[in-house]
């Protein structure tokens, strides 16, 4: 025997909404968390966090915390975390890492050669957080290019 259940949107019991399906049959999650920074604005000499620089963007209960530079998620899961991001360095390797609530994370680390002046660099990961834990992208060594806002992001997702 086989069913069919015909719904458009499906809520909790005091009515948010957590899934809408169109007329495409496309599923919208409307509360699912994320944030976006680009930056920084100043050049970063590791050690040192990574600033936030502009281009803010958080949803589904994101929090971007810009006096201490992390990304606090609303809720447990498994979040894809990630950068693309510009440098500056001429002597030295850089090294950029994930943390989560001020430690590394084994694992996380990427690294670009020395004399990748305005070259730019990647790495993402998939991270099982807790509510309230944060995360912090942190530039262990090298140079960060000063002004980046046009070509360095940095993200943080609910994935499930």
């Amino acid at each position: 025997m086989s069913s069919i259940l015909k719904v458009d949107t499906i809520q909790n019991t005091g009515g948010t909404t957590g899934l809408t399906i169109d007329s495409s049959g496309a599923i919208l999650k409307p509360v699912l968390p994320y944030g976006q920074f680009s930056g920084p604005s100043s050049t970063v000499t590791g050690p040192n966090i990574i600033t936030f620089a502009g281009n803010i963007i958080t949803g589904g209960g994101m929090t971007a915390d810009t006096s201490n530079h992390r990304m606090i998620v609303p809720i447990a899961g498994l979040y894809v975390v990630g950068f693309h991001q510009l440098l500056d360095n001429y002597n030295d390797y850089t090294s950029i890492l994930l943390r989560k609530n001020g430690s590394n994370i084994a694992g996380s680390t990427a690294q670009a050669p020395v004399n990748h002046a305005y070259g730019a660099f990647g790495h993402h990961r998939i991270i099982e957080l807790a509510a309230s834990d944060y995360i912090e992208w942190y530039c262990t060594s090298g140079v960060i290019y000063a002004g980046s806002t046009n070509y360095s992001n940095h993200y943080i997702y609910l994935l499930g």
